[in-house]
């Protein structure tokens, strides 16, 4: 009898143990936590081609109505 009365104290923790760790989501790791007032800290953007950066500063003096 003895037995039974260990189950149920033992289910709770392993129980929210499990969840736990099954909540431990890989993307969610080595994210920022710490933030600085006016600082991007993510990862860098990768460099801008220059056919793109062409592009973009003929939309910006359209957009300009120069």
């Amino acid at each position: 009898m003895s037995e039974m009365r260990i189950w149920p104290s033992l289910a709770l923790p392993v129980l929210l143990l499990g969840l736990g760790l099954a909540a431990c989501d890989e993307a969610e790791q080595n994210r920022v936590l710490l933030y600085e007032k006016g600082t991007y800290l993510g990862p860098k953007d990768p460099p801008l081609s220059q056919q793109t950066e062409d592009d973009l500063r003929g939309r910006a003096i359209l957009q300009a109505g120069s």
